[in-house]
Parts: structure tokens; C-alpha cells; sequence
């Protein structure tokens, strides 16, 4: 999780120490900067972080202890070492008490050192496993729960707590990005089917002739390539939740055929005539407007009745701004552990700007830009200036006040284009959409002609 090369601050007024340090440090590989008293320490550790701390006890400007309980203050995770040729065994159970990780005596020998040094890497290789582990635990556990702050999102949690115990099937709306997927996670996992499957079915990445195979199973040489029987979503799903995530994106064929599976309950598999009785709860989520689709001939309306009995909407990261310092410190918690030096939080200025931009990819794109600027991080505290160099927020608010949020997205779109070089697939990564909604606004705002894009 961590690398054997450290980055150390070895805080400590006798030259010669200093630089003994520094030199046998170096010589394993750490990254090792110096302070020649408390104060000039202090000011480093506010401007990065260090994996570990060398610190003296005694210096004429700031003694040890002192400096001690300013560096657990400022960064209550920094692993310290007392070196000192002054202490006595009381003065290193105080600083131990104060947290410091180890106590060295001087004189040490090198060897004294690096052997003092690896276990307090070792020590910070343990925290960031654990800060891994609880990233994915987090992770786990937020698919139970949505971050947000916003009365918009506590009125969709409301109306989700009350629908879950239920049956219910339930239609999931909003744009990519806003969490529908989680919803419906949430919706499974607050009812009484939680012991059973949640099984979710990608719309907009399965392949067309294979989707009836995908939601119903076939049976072996049922089709070219079909060497054995498959079990289908639908019987995956028994007892449990079956998601469809974009389900305006089936084929009107395939409606046809899932229209007759939620009618009747039951499925026959690919080259079979069997029927098959399933019990599944449906949820569906769409960031398309079905009820045009509908109007348009592209859905058809019984199965969009099916399908909408309570409808959720879940609004665009934009229209709930006072969300997203939560959710940015949720993220930095989740990413921190990525980072190559201890990320502690953002400033004022940069939640501000996080706050006024208009997220097209919503929440998704927020995770992503965090996640960008926490690998990219050098300093404890994120910054205006880091997100402007990590391609983030990059439209000037006197700017932005007089363009329209088509403009805003347009260009953030064309920007994040050029950066990734075209490419699409990691461009709609990074503005946490999908493929075809990415195609979409290419269409829409004519990048392809503007940025003489390849086609895909």
C-alpha cells in the first residue's frame, strides 16, 4: 500500500545531526528535508506532509514537547521519533503519552536509525491499509445510504425509506451521475428481500442480440455459441431485486418480451418452452425522459406504466450545491489512502469553487475529480490553484455569471475532450457518464465538427 521510499522531516538544531540523518536516510532511498528548530518545522509540516518526523527534544527556540503536541494538533497521523541525547526515561514516556511512535537515545548508530525508521514506516503502511480497508468498507456500507445534507435529497430518502419495506416497482429518474444505482441498492437493502440477490442489468452496455439470453437464460444449443445452458437475470434475481440501470436503452423487441416476464411472473429461456415462474422485485432507472420516449413511439407505454408505478427523481448535483462540501469530504475519506502524502482536508476557497461549479456528470464526476485531485495532492490541504491545475473547476465564475449552464457544460465537455485526447471512453470515465450519453452531447453541442473528433 505504501512505498519503502518515505518522505521524512528530521526537525533538529545541531547541524551535524541534521545532516547525518539526512545522509544515511538518503542512502535506502527516503526523501528526507530538514528543520533547524521547532518553528521552521511547524511551518514545513502546515505546507506538506511527511510520512515520519524525526524530532529533538531539546532546541533553543521551541523545546520537543511543545513542538510535539503542536504536530498532533496540526496532524494527529503524523508517525514522530524523539531523538535526543537530553532525555531521560520520563521524559520519553511523556512524549509517548503526547503520541509520539518510538523514543531513540543519542547517540544511535545508522543502523539504529534506519531499523527506528522502518518500523515506523511499517507503522504508516498499517494505517494506510487500514484507511484502505475502510474506504471499501465505506463503500460497501454507502450503498445502504446516500451522503447529502440538501432538503431535496432528504425528501427522496423520505419517500425511499417508505417504498422499500413494499414490493413496490419502482421507477428511478435523473440524470447519469446522480446515484441512482446506489437508490436502488438502497431500496433492496431496506427491505425484506435483503437476504437475496441484487442483480442489475446494464442496458446501455449489453448487446442487443444477446439481451433476451442475458435476462432469460437459453438453453445449450439454443444459439451459435450457446455450449450450455445459462441462467438468465431474471432467475439470478429470484427472491430478491432484478435493477435494470437505463432501461430506456431496450430494443422495442425486447420490451415486448420483458413486458410479458413482468405480467406473467414467469420467463421461458432461449430454445426452451419451459415456463419458468420467477419472484423478483423490479427497479428501474432511466436519465431519459420516458415519457417523450413514449410519445415518440421509442417506449412502449404499457411497459412504462409497468414499470412507473412510484416514480423517484433524484435532481442534478447543481440544483443541490450545499451537498457537495459533504460529499467531497466523503470522497477525500474514501481516496486519501491513494494519495502520496496525507491529504488532510480542503480549503475554504476550494469548497467554494467545488460548491458554483455545475458538475454535468454530477455526483459520479465530483467522486472522480476528488479522487484526480487527492493522487495529484502535495500539499495537506486542497486548494483553488489544485483544482484549476488538475482540470477542474476551470471556468472563472465572473465568467461563468454570464453563461448560460449549456455554455458551462459545453465547454467543460470540449475541455475534458482535448485533455483525454479524444478518447472517448475515458472522457465519459471522467465526467462520470456513460458512452452513449457522452455521444449524445458531442451531438448536441457539434464537438465533432469543432474538435474534428473520430467517430464512437
Amino acid at each position: 500500500m505504501v512505498s519503502k521510499n518515505l518522505k521524512i522531516l528530521v526537525i533538529d538544531d545541531d547541524f551535524t545531526m541534521r545532516e547525518a540523518c539526512q545522509e544515511t536516510l538518503r542512502r535506502v532511498g527516503h526523501e528526507v528535508e530538514l528543520a533547524e528548530g521547532g518553528r521552521q518545522g511547524l511551518a514545513l509540516l502546515s505546507r506538506w506532509a511527511y510520512d515520519v518526523v524525526l524530532l529533538d527534544l531539546r532546541m533553543p527556540d521551541m523545546d520537543g514537547l511543545t513542538v510535539l503536541r503542536h504536530i498532533r494538533e496540526q496532524d494527529p497521523e503524523a508517525v514522530v521519533i524523539i531523538i535526543s541525547g537530553h532525555g531521560s526515561i520520563a521524559t520519553a514516556v511523556q512524549a509517548m503519552k503526547l503520541g509520539a511512535f518510538d523514543y531513540v537515545a543519542k547517540p544511535f548508530t545508522p543502523e539504529e536509525l534506519r531499523q527506528a525508521v522502518d518500523k515506523a514506516g511499517e507503522k504508516r503502511r498499517l494505517e494506510l491499509e487500514n484507511a484502505y480497508l475502510k474506504a471499501e468498507l465505506e463503500r460497501r456500507t454507502a450503498m445502504t445510504r446516500l451522503i447529502h445534507g440538501s432538503r431535496a435529497m432528504a425528501q427522496v430518502m423520505e419517500t425511499a425509506l417508505k417504498v422499500a419495506p413494499t414490493d413496490t416497482t419502482v421507477m428511478l429518474t435523473g440524470e447519469s451521475g446522480t446515484g441512482k444505482g446506489l437508490l436502488a441498492r438502497l431500496l433492496h437493502e431496506h427491505s425484506s428481500r435483503a437476504d437475496n440477490p441484487f442483480v442489475p442489468v446494464d442496458c446501455s452496455t449489453l448487446v442487443p442480440t444477446l439481451f433476451e439470453s442475458e435476462l432469460f437464460g437459453h438453453v445449450k444449443g439454443s444459439f451459435t455459441g450457446a455450449q450450455d445452458d445459462k441462467i438468465g437475470k431474471f432467475e439470478l434475481a429470484g427472491g430478491g431485486t432484478l435493477f435494470f440501470d437505463e432501461v430506456g436503452n431496450i430494443s422495442l423487441e425486447i420490451q415486448a418480451k420483458l413486458l410479458k416476464a413482468v405480467e406473467e411472473r414467469s420467463i421461458c429461456k432461449v430454445g426452451s418452452n419451459r415456463v419458468i415462474r420467477v419472484d423478483t422485485r423490479l427497479i428501474a432507472a432511466t436519465n431519459q425522459d420516458l415519457t417523450q420516449a413514449v410519445a415518440d413511439g421509442a417506449f412502449r407505454k404499457d411497459l412504462f406504466y409497468r414499470l412507473n408505478v412510484v416514480q423517484i427523481h433524484l435532481p442534478a448535483l447543481r440544483e443541490r450545491p450545499e451537498d457537495v462540501p459533504i460529499l467531497a469530504e466523503h470522497f477525500l475519506e474514501r481516496f486519501r489512502y491513494l494519495a502520496p502524502t496525507r491529504v488532510r482536508g480542503f480549503t475554504p476557497r476550494a469548497l467554494e469553487a467545488l460548491s458554483k461549479y455545475p458538475w454535468p456528470g454530477n455526483v459520479r464526476e465530483l467522486g472522480n475529480a476528488v479522487q484526480r485531485l487527492v493522487v495529484l495532492a502535495s500539499k495537506p490541504l486542497i486548494d483553488r490553484s489544485d483544482l484549476e491545475a488538475a482540470g477542474t473547476c476551470k471556468v472563472e465564475r465572473n465568467q461563468e455569471s454570464s453563461l448560460s449552464l449549456a455554455e458551462v457544460e459545453r465547454r467543460h465537455i470540449m475541455e475534458t475532450l482535448k485533455r483525454l485526447g479524444g478518447r472517448r471512453s475515458e472522457t465519459a470515465e471522467a465526467l462520470g457518464i456513460d458512452r452513449k450519453t457522452l455521444r449524445n452531447k458531442i451531438r448536441k453541442y457539434n464537438l465533432d465538427d469543432e474538435l474534428a473528433l473520430p467517430a464512437g
